[in-house]
């Protein structure tokens, strides 16, 4: 034996005719101010999600060239050093203060 269903509650609330086009004419202003609220929900989503990934981006933008100037730059930086040295005679020996040395840095400077 099959029940029956509840009778709609419009129905049982019996509204007067100019009532229910009031609240039908509210029902149509509430349902587009959600889609107006909805669209404007959708564009701030999208905002923030491109603010996310330009966040990542500055960061990548940052620490890329970081990472790789600690990685290259200890051997070039070494090699470059070694050139420098070479060049101002500070090579593999180190530089000698002899007696001999000094007192010819010394005639050249007195002779000026």
């Amino acid at each position: 034996m099959k029940k029956k269903l509840p009778a709609p509650v419009v129905d049982s609330l019996k509204v007067a005719p100019e009532e229910h086009a009031v609240l039908t004419d509210l029902l149509k202003k509430n349902i587009a101010w959600s889609e107006a609220i909805y669209k404007q929900n959708v564009s701030i989503q999208k905002h923030l999600r491109w603010m996310t990934a330009m966040g990542y981006v500055r960061v990548l933008i940052l620490l890329v060239p970081l990472v790789l100037g600690i990685i290259y730059l200890p051997p070039l930086l070494s090699a470059a050093w070694d050139q420098y040295q070479a060049v101002i005679g500070l090579g593999n020996g180190g530089v000698r203060f002899d007696a001999e040395t000094i007192r010819k840095l010394l005639d050249q400077f007195a002779a000026q």
